[in-house]
């Protein structure tokens, strides 16, 4: 069974140099079956959005862009580990790279924003 990212939030926590995402980010997904999507917005960048596809129960392959502070389009590729603990927040580890601009890579970790 593929995990359901479906109408959940999730926030960056760390983040390697190089990455565009800070702690005020926040991801919005959207999934139908496989396939998921997610607009997201924060400091550092506006028009964020990513496509992917589970390939596994828990990992994916996915494709994102945003437009930078000074207007640069900017447009990357990432694999991610979707982890459900019990009743825990939902993690994803991201190992992203940019394909353009500074070509930067890293790793990238985020929290589900749970409902109050």
């Amino acid at each position: 069974m593929i995990v359901d990212v479906d109408n959940r939030r999730f926030s960056p926590v760390t983040n390697s140099e190089g990455g565009r995402v800070s702690s005020d980010a926040v991801f919005t997904f959207h999934q139908n079956g496989h396939d998921f999507r997610a607009d997201y917005a924060g400091a550092g960048f506006t028009d964020g959005h990513l496509i992917g596809r589970m390939n596994g129960s828990d990992i994916a392959e996915l494709v994102y862009h945003c437009r930078a502070p000074d207007g640069a389009l900017e447009v990357g590729e990432a694999t991610a580990l979707f982890k459900q603990i019990a009743d825990a927040p939902m993690t994803i580890t991201m190992a992203w790279r940019w394909l353009n601009g500074t070509q930067a890579s890293g790793t990238s970790h985020y929290r589900e924003i749970l409902n109050d």
